[in-house]
């Protein structure tokens, strides 16, 4: 066995000086061929086709019509997006709804299309039925999601929290628009004091 080992130590020894009297050359085509093994699998993962297609699903996902906040009976409450003519009754079942048969709708059109930045309350009623409750999502969250606020329905606090509008801004709006029967324009706006031409148009991407 130790005679073996020896000629097998020997044979290694040989190998390694016979590998370093290998030219130059040779050693830069072993290097060149593992650097290729290693980067065929990168190559094939960054395809320009496999590229196109995650930007194409990323982008459908990316830019819905809205979004509306369900709550209520359901397993997952949450702001969810709204596509194209999304009716009401689908918007209810992307949340999945707690009532074990919906046999219906109170409060709402089953067919009705969602609107965009509603918050929308589920309850299930002992017969089955389901009883919808809309309000408007809060400001907060609107400014969050980019949906457009509703001027004649946000208090003194909600446009305190409008980048661009303080707290002495957002009380001269209210009093404008409480003077003016309870409604008024975003181009109202112009009127109000410490807003000028170009602080309107900041704000005009709010609304």
């Amino acid at each position: 066995m130790t005679g073996e080992r020896c000629a097998a130590e020997r044979t290694g020894i040989r190998s390694l000086r016979s590998f370093q009297k290998t030219p130059r050359f040779f050693h830069r085509v072993l290097l060149l061929m593992c650097a290729i093994a290693i980067s065929v699998p990168l190559v094939y993962t960054s395809r320009p086709g496999r590229e196109k297609t995650t930007r194409a699903a990323f982008s459908v996902l990316s830019s819905p019509r809205g979004y509306v906040r369900i709550s209520g009976d359901v397993r997952h409450p949450g702001i969810y997006p709204l596509c194209v003519n999304t009716m009401t009754i689908t918007a209810i079942r992307m949340a999945g709804p707690l009532c074990p048969a919906m046999k219906g709708l109170v409060g709402a059109d089953a067919a009705a299309y969602m609107e965009n930045g509603m918050e929308m309350h589920v309850t299930c009623l002992p017969d089955g039925t389901v009883q919808l409750s809309k309000k408007l999502m809060t400001t907060s969250e609107r400014l969050v999601m980019g949906v457009p606020l509703d001027i004649n329905a946000m208090s003194e606090a909600d446009f305190d929290r409008v980048p661009g509008i303080g707290p002495t801004t957002a009380e001269r709006i209210a009093e404008y628009r409480q003077s003016n029967g309870g409604r008024m324009k975003v181009s109202d706006l112009l009127f109000i004091e410490g807003i000028g031409e170009k602080k309107y148009n900041h704000l005009l991407k709010y609304f």
